[in-house]
């Protein structure tokens, strides 16, 4: 069964991935739910790490609006998005996650090609137009907007 991830703490529009660049700039505004905000790929993929409360599924997230289709099949209980939200914990196997809302921070920084963000037994690296993010079991996942992979 896929997670279902309904955050209803805070939310921005699906607009935000139109959201001008703030490309070097520190966050200049908190998702609210995440310790860690970053963003990958030019900016296009939005990740959330480490969540403030302990009702949210801990690890790390990312989302990005993906060309093609996605690389599993959406679930029969998932009435959501699908296709672009991938989460990972500090153990066990990557997923991608049934999602109704954008709780990332659209104006967090933009990770710099080979730089790498740690997180709570998990972490990910920027590289060119993706990002990888892996946990402390070697699963993970490496997303782009043209390429998603789980291992």
């Amino acid at each position: 069964m896929k997670k279902l991830f309904i955050l209803t703490s805070l939310t921005f529009s699906v607009a935000a991935f139109a959201a001008p660049s703030s490309e070097g700039t520190e966050n200049e505004i908190n998702s609210g739910l995440y310790n860690i905000d970053f963003r990958a790929g030019n900016g296009k993929i939005y990740c959330g790490g480490d969540a403030k409360t302990s009702d949210l599924a801990q690890g790390i997230s990312c989302l990005t609006e993906i060309k093609g289709k996605p690389v599993l099949p959406r679930p029969k209980d998932c009435d959501l998005e699908w296709g672009g939200t991938f989460f990972l914990g500090k153990t066990g196997k990557a997923d991608m996650v049934c999602h109704s809302d954008f709780p990332f921070n659209p104006k967090a920084r933009i990770l710099k090609d080979g730089e790498t963000v740690k997180g709570n037994g998990w972490q990910c690296t920027a590289s060119g137009s993706e990002v990888t993010c892996s946990n402390q079991d070697k699963h993970g996942f490496k997303v782009s907007q043209k390429m998603q992979k789980l291992f």
